[in-house]
């Protein structure tokens, strides 16, 4: 078949944009471990919903797509639209005090102040591509029973204590995902000041020959109160974290030199390392950088943190506000 000169450079100029989109798509993908399995998407069983324990699932419903109060599915083509009926009908409220539907639950205006913003997560998430496996999965770590118990310990923080949103990150130094991803928290976190706490954690990645000894270097910035200096140099110079660049950056943010030295190489380094590895793990991660908000995993298979978080945030904040829950973090503090 012959194709015009002009055709072959359309052809060629659409290949190009499908592989831009596919490198945006991959830029802030999780870095993984040898010993990690590489995140899952949405069609996993294992993704837990709201709904009784037990309980059987609800019916599928018949007939046309109806309107739902406060949601927004204009955008919705036909078919969409039945996928999107189709969920909120069978998946459960995601309030433990309301069986019901989550159509039901919207419908009926139920005390659960979660339905409107979950039923448009479900319309948003299918607007924008998603199959209704992944839709229902987005669903069930957003607003479903697995939330985790964080101990926050000392590590390092920005933000009030008691802020009604707790972000707490995961990062590898030597990680190009979490390179990316962490000056967007720091612009998020700024946005959303001060009902906002950005909590960071340490999780070297054992494929990462230098990960480790940053992660000594941040820690021992830590203990001089110079963590987030240290972060950001670290973060900065990601090719350049062998012993004597880390050094310089302890020397360019004012550390003093013997205790740097000393605390890098010490145990208690070691131990702060080890904890939030074991943390991590319990917690469920499956690549760095993982970020839990309230106890909820923000899965970046899932969601993206280039304004979905922000939309994250604005609904937690919606529903604390509803209903009338005292603001507080979902979270432990070992220390107290």
């Amino acid at each position: 078949m012959f194709i015009p000169k002009s055709g072959v450079r359309r052809l060629a100029l659409a290949a190009l944009a499908a592989l831009a989109a596919l490198a945006a798509l991959a830029a802030l993908a999780a870095c993984g471990g040898a010993d990690r399995q590489d995140p899952q998407f949405a069609d996993s069983p294992s993704v837990p919903l709201p709904g009784p324990p037990g309980a059987a699932p609800l019916d599928a419903p018949g007939g046309e797509p109806e309107e739902l109060p406060g949601v927004n599915t204009a955008e919705l083509v036909r078919r969409e639209r039945h996928t999107w009926w189709q969920l909120v009908s069978q998946l459960y409220a995601p309030c433990s005090d309301q069986a019901v539907s989550l159509a039901q639950c919207v419908r009926e205006s139920r005390p659960c102040a979660a339905c409107v913003p979950a039923a448009q997560l479900v319309a948003d998430k299918i607007r924008g591509g998603a199959s209704g496996a992944e839709a229902q999965a987005a669903y069930g770590v957003r607003f479903g029973p697995n939330v985790k118990k964080i101990d926050l310990a000392d590590s390092p923080s920005r933000g009030p204590e008691r802020a009604p949103v707790q972000i707490v990150v995961w990062s590898d130094f030597e990680c190009p995902s979490c390179g990316r991803a962490v000056p967007l928290l720091d612009e998020i976190f700024e946005r959303h000041a001060p009902n906002v706490r950005l909590v960071h954690k340490v999780y070297p990645l054992r494929s990462h020959v230098h990960a480790e000894p940053a992660a000594r270097a941040a820690v021992a910035a830590h203990n001089q109160g110079r963590y987030w200096q240290m972060e950001r140099l670290l973060f900065e110079n990601q090719a350049r974290l062998e012993e004597k660049d880390l050094l310089g950056y302890a020397q360019k943010i004012g550390l003093d030199m013997a205790r740097f030295r000393a605390d890098m190489a010490s145990e208690a380094a070691a131990k702060v390392i080890a904890r939030d590895r074991a943390e991590a793990d319990r917690a469920g991660l499956n690549g760095t950088p993982f970020i839990v908000v309230n106890g909820r995993e923000f899965d970046l298979a899932l969601f993206s943190l280039q304004g979905e978080l922000d939309r994250w945030i604005e609904t937690e904040l919606t529903i604390l506000k509803a209903s009338g829950a005292a603001p507080g973090p979902v979270t432990e503090n070992a220390s107290k």
